[in-house]
């Protein structure tokens, strides 16, 4: 069984990585963007692949809940430390990113009766560094994950 759950953990792995991917090289294109169709057509492509990345995680977490219970790994230092930081960088990146693309996708739409923002206003909230920080700390947490995985310190 515990091959199972690794096998479900791998495979949401991948979705996750596959479609948190997709949505993060669409985060770092929109910087240089400022036609405005194409920008709403990248924050949907985004949206679209941030819910198949739920589902990735889903299966991530599912898959390492089963692996960790079959062999007793749950207060392992590298399951504890894996753990913190999986919950530290979805909080982080929860926070940075709907706070910065959830009031973007209401100003390009012109959202309840309000004027779409300015060609002007799109092109200074675009050139924002956000989307480099979000990359970064994405980046980093999956690194530190691999590594406690892999290596199993402590």
């Amino acid at each position: 069984m515990y091959q199972w759950f690794v096998f479900t953990h791998l495979v949401g792995l991948v979705l996750f990585a596959f479609a948190h991917g997709a949505s993060a090289f669409v985060a770092l294109r929109l910087p240089g963007q400022r036609d405005r169709a194409v920008v709403a057509n990248y924050l949907e492509t985004s949206q679209l692949a941030t819910r198949t990345m739920y589902l990735g995680l889903i299966l991530l977490l599912i898959g390492g809940a089963g692996a960790a219970t079959i062999n007793d790994f749950w207060l392992k230092p590298w399951v504890l430390g894996s753990i913190v930081v999986l919950v530290l960088v979805i909080a982080l990146m929860y926070m940075l990113g709907t706070a910065y693309y959830a009031p973007l996708r209401e100003q390009l739409a012109g959202k309840d009766g309000a004027a779409p923002m300015s060609d002007e206003a799109l092109a200074t909230y675009l050139d924002e560094r956000r989307p480099r920080m979000l990359a970064a700390i994405g980046v980093l947490g999956l690194l530190i994950i691999i590594w406690l995985m892999v290596l199993k310190p402590g």
